[in-house]
């Protein structure tokens, strides 16, 4: 055979053999969609376990719809407006001045509305924008500025309260839906998932943020007091804050669950405030205190013992308090409380919030070179 029918032939099985490559190409996308439509297998049995599999994993993947949720949520929400009074160099009274504004959620048909402490702070008069138009002025019910919690009621008909959920059970990567105001924008709706659990830091405000539910949903200045509810709708947290670098969402939210937040409202309902247990001392919150070495000698010359590099410095202790009848004393370190560990003043905050008063609380502390324990009875921490 000359080299010209070689060539030929050569050319021949090349073209064909693209040929093949295309009609095998064309059978793994005509399987992928015959099967999305009909549950079809591949038409080619070599790539049945490259196709089938990329049809399942998209169907798995698909975001769940968030309409009907979005629906039954966006009427139990709604937009606050603060007003301050404001002083004019020109005025002898004070005028009204809207100052701030942020989200609430209406959790009772007799129109108790849960939104932050920091929404309603200071006001003078507070304005709720119901979903449905209408406008009405809020009474606060109470306030608590440690849960950064506040209670309103309108005097509205035809309210639609929200179905309560429950942050018990939450799960990292379950699906949540943030609704609220955030800069004026009424009944917005914006989706993410549980980020993280059980975070616990410290606000600007003073406030405590315990356990709370993190979130990548997009949470803004106006989302403040407004829902955070689960795919159904199911309220489980109240968005509360958010960590930024230039003041707008970067993915990272967190909100009040929503169990910490109905133990709030059934206090404020029944005494007009919230109300925690405490031992009557006052701590020192600086972090790290106790590893210092400046801090460590002047405790060693003043109480003659080296102190534990672990645990919160007491600075007072209140006279008559059940620390003082206990025998704890300025400069004594606590260890832990109901055995769990006192680390920081993060952890004590933690412990009172989740405390009541009449509770029992065993607290392991150290003063001048022993380790002592006692219990005592937690008092209101707000009756003194």
């Amino acid at each position: 055979m000359n080299t010209k029918n070689l060539l030929v032939r050569w050319l021949q099985a090349a073209v064909i053999g693209l040929l093949l490559m295309g009609l095998v190409a064309g059978g793994v996308v005509l399987g992928l969609r015959l099967d999305r439509q009909y549950g079809l297998r591949a038409l080619d049995k070599k790539f049945e376990a490259m196709a089938v599999p990329v049809a399942v994993e998209q169907s798995a993947a698909a975001a769940p719809d968030f309409r009907a949720a979005a629906q039954k949520v966006i009427p139990s929400v709604v937009s606050i407006d603060k007003y301050e009074e404001v002083w004019s160099f020109f005025r002898t009274e004070p005028g009204i001045q809207q100052t701030g504004s942020g989200s609430g959620v209406i959790v009772s048909d007799d129109g108790y509305i849960l939104t932050n402490n920091h929404v309603i702070e200071g006001a003078a008069q507070v304005l709720v924008h119901l979903n449905d138009g209408r406008v009405a002025q809020a009474k606060v019910v109470g306030a608590d500025p440690y849960a950064d919690l506040a209670l309103l009621q309108v005097r509205e008909r035809n309210l639609k309260p929200i179905e309560l959920g429950t942050s018990k059970g939450l799960q990292v990567g379950q699906w949540v839906m943030a609704v609220g105001s955030p800069l004026g924008y009424d009944s917005t709706v914006s989706v993410g998932v549980v980020s993280s659990l059980g975070r616990t830091l410290p606000s600007q405000r003073g406030s405590i943020l315990v356990d709370a539910i993190q979130t990548d949903a997009a949470i803004n200045q106006g989302n403040s007091g407004g829902a955070l509810t689960d795919a159904q709708g199911r309220l489980v947290g109240i968005n509360t804050a958010i960590a930024s670098i230039g003041g707008g969402s970067i993915g990272i939210g967190f909100a009040i669950p929503v169990d910490r937040a109905q133990r709030v409202v059934r206090d404020i309902t029944k005494y007009g405030r919230s109300r925690y247990g405490t031992m009557g001392v006052v701590v020192d919150s600086r972090p790290g205190l106790l590893r210092r070495d400046t801090v460590r000698r002047q405790l060693s010359e003043q109480l003659g013992a080296e102190p534990p590099a672990d645990g919160l410095l007491i600075r007072e202790v209140i006279a008559g308090s059940v620390a003082d009848k206990g025998g704890i004393r300025p400069f004594d370190i606590i260890l832990d409380v109901n055995g769990r560990k006192i680390k920081d003043s993060l952890d004590f905050a933690t412990f009172q919030l989740d405390s009541a008063p009449g509770d029992a609380a065993t607290v392991k502390f150290w003063s001048r070179g022993q380790t002592k324990s006692v219990q005592v009875r937690l008092e209101d921490r707000y009756a003194r």
